[in-house]
């Protein structure tokens, strides 16, 4: 059995107690017992004498009625068992024996009443029993002998009593004692070392507990010791908490419980039969904000985020930062998907309307994609991953929207990873290809260069639209080996047209944003010099979306191309929030009007408008202009008339693969030099003419 430490304390306390109690009521027993034994001895020898002073007259008076009665009277006191007078030969004069002991009625019995001495013998072998002995004399002359039986009996007896007594009253003490120190030691002790047992396992179990303190003793320093523990394993516990599941930013939930909450709100809604809305929200343009206003700014546009949406939901919804500029938001009891837009525009509405930022006006967007449960999947993983597929669907509609997940995104979703699996095989496999659509000087319209177009021919789904599988290649990275196998191979046929006589123009390239972080300009120096390709046969064409990136790092890049002697185009000039602020800062050779603003000409107004000032502006800042998207002779008739410089599109010629562009650049050139040896000869005929 185990033993706690009340009852080990108890026990150890009542064996001391008992042992020390035991110790001293044998001490004092064995002192009184010596004491009366003393006593009991000096009563005998007291008697004694007595008789053996006052027998002689009786004794030589040949007395013996006297004689019987000094023993009578001597053997009749308490304790004493026998008295007897013997002559000096042996021979009992007079003798009384008290055979009310029954060890010595006993013995009386069994000898003989004439036999004083054998029974005196037997009496002596008796270990209860004193043996006392008197001389009798007179005038220096002996007459006999007292002799005398104590028994030790009634000290015995007295012993006992005592002992009984002695026993039961320590007993009762002991147990007192016991009883008593018990109680106090659990109330002073095991009391409070228990309410710290208790308290530490609620501290173990993640509960702020703190003991009650009611003494300044050990056990009261002691309590205040583990109080002041307990504080401060729970400010870190609190601590921990709050960042395993809370953003430290904005201080919503974070990833972690966001999903956690997801899991039960599943759980609950089996339960209950009842739907729930999950909407993933992302920040549209969030990296503008931490390059064009810093990171402090932008980190104080997810914080007035978080505080906007939480806001304007209910205190049952959860509103969680997943990362970056995404956060989730979890709806549930939902009742119909009326209700579950309503939500979604409230939230559109709280993010999009401005705000003030370190002085600075701030009106950020956002896209969300909706999923609800069970209708868009049953589990933690479908929900997620229908949801966020929802949101880039939101992202590729429009800025501002919010869309419901559908079969059919999920769908895409499966078609997105397939496409991306391929692409990884379609350079090496020899699927890509170049293709290149001419530019034309606009107003001779005489070939000077052309845009280097990539194509991919899937061996199953045939022509894949650059505008699917560009923007995959760019969101996994993938687009860097296949823009490097662009560049190198544009360079290549470049120096192979020229070396079979053909004089190919400039070719124009496509660059994008995730290659010009790589230093693009070592890359393209080296092309140059492999190729042997006058630097400025390569245009570069740059769209805004590289400018938004670290505007350092930018500059220093651009500075390094036309350091290496490549012309730098500005491309979809007009399609973006700043083209203007870039133009200032940073230092371009052409830009390209983009198709949608030749679309509308020479009919639409405000394309016109808008036409007509883009090039005034380039002439201003001595830049070449190209006009891309030309249909037809309207559009070619008035970019003409107002100066534009370079043109390419439908009307004038359409991308075509290597080999028709080898034939187009061929005949231009025949053409060329027909042109030239008939100005040549006309020339000649015109001297000759002259001269006669």
């Amino acid at each position: 059995m185990r033993l706690g430490l009340g009852a080990k304390f108890t026990l150890t306390v009542l064996a001391i107690l008992a042992l020390t109690m035991a110790g001293n009521t044998f001490y004092y027993l064995h002192s009184s017992t010596r004491f009366h034994e003393q006593q009991l001895l000096e009563r005998g020898h007291a008697l004694g004498r007595l008789i053996s002073l006052v027998s002689p007259e009786a004794i030589l008076g040949f007395d013996f009625l006297l004689l019987n009665d000094y023993t009578r009277q001597m053997s009749s006191q308490r304790d004493v068992v026998y008295g007897v007078i013997m002559s000096p030969k042996g021979v009992p004069l007079s003798s009384y024996i008290d055979d009310s002991d029954p060890a010595i009625k006993q013995r009386v019995k069994s000898t003989k009443s004439d036999d004083i001495p054998k029974l005196l013998r037997d009496l002596d072998r008796e270990a209860g029993l004193v043996r006392l002995e008197f001389p009798i004399s007179h005038n220096d002359a002996i007459l006999g002998r007292f002799l005398v039986g104590i028994s030790k009996q009634s000290l015995h007896d007295e012993f006992r009593r005592q002992l009984t007594i002695q026993m039961v009253v320590w007993t009762i003490l002991v147990l007192f004692l016991s009883a008593a120190i018990h109680v106090v030691f659990r109330l002073k002790v095991l009391t409070p070392i228990q309410a710290l047992i208790d308290a530490s396992q609620r501290v173990g179990r993640g509960e702020h507990s703190l003991v009650k303190i009611d003494s300044a003793d050990e056990i009261g320093l002691l309590g205040q010791a583990f109080n002041a523990m307990a504080e401060e394993v729970w400010q870190k516990q609190e601590k921990l908490y709050r960042q395993a599941n809370f953003d430290t930013l904005t201080g919503l939930p974070n990833r972690m419980m966001a999903l956690d909450r997801i899991h039960q709100a599943i759980q609950r809604s089996k339960r209950n039969r009842q739907r729930f809305a999950l909407f993933f929200v992302d920040l549209d343009d969030f990296k503008s904000v931490n390059d064009s206003l810093g990171h402090a700014v932008g980190d104080q546009l997810l914080v007035a985020t978080g505080t906007r949406v939480r806001a304007i939901l209910r205190d049952a919804d959860t509103v969680a930062r997943l990362g970056g500029d995404e956060f989730l938001i979890l709806a549930p009891d939902i009742d119909n998907e009326v209700q579950v837009a309503e939500i979604a525009e409230r939230v559109i509405r709280a993010i999009s309307e401005p705000q003030m930022l370190r002085g600075l006006k701030v009106m950020a967007r956002c896209s969300i994609g909706i999923a609800i449960f069970p209708d868009n999947g049953d589990s933690l993983e479908k929900l997620m991953a229908n949801a966020d597929n929802a949101m880039y669907q939101a992202k590729a509609t429009r800025e501002g929207s919010a869309i419901f997940f559908t079969e059919e995104m999920n769908t895409r979703l499966r078609d997105r990873m397939q496409m991306e699996q391929d692409l990884n095989a379609a350079t090496e496999s020899g699927q890509m290809a170049l293709f290149f659509q001419p530019i034309f000087d606009a107003a001779r319209q005489v070939h000077r260069g052309a845009e280097v177009l990539l194509r991919w021919n899937h061996p199953e789904k045939g022509a894949v639209s650059p505008a699917d599988f560009i923007p995959l290649a760019e969101a996994t990275g993938q687009i860097i080996g296949i823009g490097d196998w662009v560049l190198e191979q544009a360079c290549r046929n470049w120096s192979t047209w020229r070396a079979s006589g053909i004089e190919p123009g400039f070719l124009a390239i496509n660059i994008s944003r995730i290659q010009f972080r790589k230093r693009i300009s070592q890359r393209i120096a080296e092309l140059i010099s492999l190729y042997d390709i006058p630097a400025h046969a390569i245009e570069l064409e740059i769209t805004e979306s590289v400018l938004l990136d670290d505007h350092r790092h930018v500059a220093d890049e651009l500075s390094a191309l036309r350091a290496v002697g490549v012309t730098l185009s500005l491309d979809d000039f007009g399609t973006g929030y700043s083209s203007l602020s870039y133009l200032k800062r940073f230092r371009f050779d052409v830009l390209k009007i983009d198709r949608s603003f030749v679309a509308g000409l020479p009919s639409n107004s405000e394309d016109v408008l808008l036409v007509k000032a883009i090039l005034a502006m380039a002439r201003g800042l001595d830049l070449k202009v190209v006009a891309e998207g030309v249909e037809n002779q309207p559009q070619l008739g008035f970019l003409t008339v107002q100066g534009c410089d370079l043109a390419q599109g439908y009307l004038l010629a359409r991308p075509m693969d290597e080999a028709a562009y080898v034939k187009f650049l061929h005949g231009r050139q025949v053409d060329s030099d027909s042109v030239l040896r008939l100005a040549a000869v006309r020339s000649r005929q015109r001297r000759i003419g002259s001269s006669n």
